[in-house]
């Protein structure tokens, strides 16, 4: 072989040497990855091993067990032996199909939407009940309205147009007569003020004779009884009062023969049986509040405050009202002392003076009965009546054939609608508008699961798993939570990992199709495995004889080349 033979082959078998090399890499590196399919084959099972389903178990009607997979449409269709379970949002919405949503919605109340369900009676077969009458209400309304404006024009005794004014009365003019020289010279100056000791002597607990020893002649000479006097009483203060027979005698009334005038005025004044009062005077009652609370004046300063007015605190420091006759008896121990006990004259004691004619022309007013019940007589004629009403009226109302899943249905729309059994927002004969229920965000109570979701387990699943949703069952009480529409019932949140007919269990299926992928897998990583086994080796073996021919080839080139150095040397 020349030497450019030779050497153009030495070329072409490095070729293939470096190409052998390459191809055996690229064997090496796809036996590399077949490990990888290997371990992603073995997680992939080990997965299937792992995973769950949850599945939700039943009865047929004739008692049979029945298990299938979660969903939506397993928790909310009717079954004669199934729970009633509701899937809730976080909003606190539930979730309902979209027939179920239609159904509603295209509904006016309760019964329409039963009866979408069939299970309802035919109308002619409906049951006759008694209900309240939504008139007897009305009427009621109505009358006490009416009784409570007529009730309110009730005639009171208290009305000052039933009292005849005491100016106008037969003891009160003879008081006044009997009592004016008196009153005159009291209110003339300071020095007639005992004059009106006369007046208050006369009106509390008057006792008189005539001169001949017998007590109320005809007409004569009144003197006081000498048997009776002096009388001692008590102000409202504590402070004794005397009364001497000559306060009495040698006044003007007793020398102008008005003394028995005045027994008949202190006769009622001071009648223990009818008790007649101090004339009321907010002004004075205020007086008192104020001076008793008034911690820079003195006890002997508040007595006098008590003394001088129309009432007094008693031990329960409650303001009272004085009566007629303690008030004479204060103010005669005020008259009496009063320069010991430092009143002014004027305005002091005379508004004094002036304030217990007050209470005289209030002592005589008279009740006019006539005028009183003449007024109520007229009232009273105009009492409403009452409505004949019945409270109770007969109306047909819908039959529940079957009562189990008639329940079910009134426990989704209670559930979907609030309280009601009229359709949310319906505008009622009386104008009112049937108010829905609401959740807590305000938001409508239900919410439409597409149907795709709603037969998805996968869905429910995740979603239950990640708290996206959650649980309502419904559950048999003795008393439903008022304003819920239900009556022995109620929908209670519960844990999905609590219900007794959830259960979470392997899925067989897919552990089953997993290993089928598994052992597939292998024997399709072991084939390729095989098969590049078998072309490491034959690329080996062409290796081994092309790196031969390459190190003959190599030898023979040398050979020349030192063979012609020679022959040119």
């Amino acid at each position: 072989m020349g030497l450019a033979a030779s050497q153009a082959r030495l070329l072409s078998i490095t070729s293939r040497l470096s190409d052998n090399e390459l191809r055996s890499q690229t064997i090496t590196n796809a036996k590399t990855s077949l490990a990888n399919e290997t371990t992603a084959a073995s997680s992939a099972y080990m997965d299937a091993l792992n995973a769950t389903e949850l599945l939700y178990t039943t009865y047929d009607g004739g008692g049979n067990k029945v298990t299938e997979k979660l969903t939506g449409v397993s928790l909310s269709q009717y079954g004669e032996l199934k729970n009633q379970y509701g899937i809730i949002n976080q909003h606190g919405q539930i979730l309902v199909s979209e027939l179920d949503a239609t159904n509603y919605e295209t509904s006016s109340d309760m019964y329409d939407f039963l009866d979408k369900y069939g299970v309802l009676a035919p109308e002619g077969e409906w049951e006759t009940i008694q209900v309240e009458n939504p008139e007897w209400q009305v009427a009621w309304d109505e009358y006490n309205k009416e009784y409570d404006e007529w009730k309110a024009k009730e005639p009171q005794k208290t009305n000052e147009i039933y009292w005849i004014s005491g100016t106008n009365n037969e003891l009160y003019l003879k008081f006044k007569s009997a009592s004016a020289a008196c009153y005159n010279n009291a209110t003339a100056g300071s020095y007639g003020a005992s004059c009106y000791l006369h007046v208050l002597a006369h009106l509390i607990d008057l006792e008189i004779v005539d001169n001949t020893g017998h007590s109320y002649a005809s007409r004569g000479d009144y003197a006081a009884d000498p048997n009776a006097y002096p009388k001692t009483f008590q102000t409202i203060t504590g402070k004794e009062v005397k009364i001497s027979g000559s306060n009495i005698n040698g006044s003007n009334i007793q020398s102008n023969s008005y003394s028995d005038d005045m027994k008949e005025v202190s006769d009622i004044v001071c009648n223990p049986n009818k008790i007649i009062y101090a004339a009321e005077n907010e002004t004075m009652k205020q007086e008192l509040i104020d001076a008793m609370n008034d911690p820079s004046l003195t006890q002997e300063q508040k007595d006098l405050i008590t003394l001088m007015n129309n009432y007094y605190m008693d031990s329960n420091g409650n303001v009272q009202l004085k009566t007629l006759k303690q008030k004479c008896i204060d103010m005669f121990y005020v008259v009496d002392k009063r320069n010991t006990l430092g009143i002014n004259y004027d305005p002091d004691l005379l508004n004094l003076l002036y304030s217990f004619q007050e209470d005289m022309v209030q002592a005589f007013k008279e009740f006019d009965e006539n005028a009183y019940n003449r007024d109520y007589n007229d009232w009273l004629a105009e009492e409403p009546d009452k409505p004949e009403v019945p409270y109770y009226i007969e109306e047909k109302v819908p039959t529940i054939e079957n009562k189990d899943m008639g329940q079910w249905y009134v426990n989704l729309w209670h559930r979907m609608n609030g309280p009601s059994q009229d359709k949310a927002g319906t505008v009622l004969e009386d104008g009112t508008v049937v108010e829905g229920g609401k959740t807590s965000g305000g938001r409508p109570l239900y919410k439409v699961l597409e149907d795709g979701l709603m037969d998805n387990p996968e869905w429910l699943q995740s979603a239950l798993a990640n708290g996206t949703v959650t649980l309502e069952q419904v559950q048999f009480v003795e008393e439903a939570e008022v304003g819920t529409g239900l009556a022995d019932c109620e929908w209670a949140s519960i844990i999905w990992t609590n219900a007794a007919d959830i259960t979470e269990s392997q899925n067989e299926t897919a552990i089953t199709l997993a290993e089928i992928q598994y052992e597939q897998a292998l024997n399709d990583i072991q084939a390729k495995d095989k098969q590049f086994d078998n072309q490491l080796k034959i690329l080996d073996t062409e290796h081994n004889a092309l790196q031969t021919e390459y190190d003959s080839v190599k030898s023979i080139i040398e050979k020349t080349v030192e063979r012609n150095l020679k022959l040119y040397s």
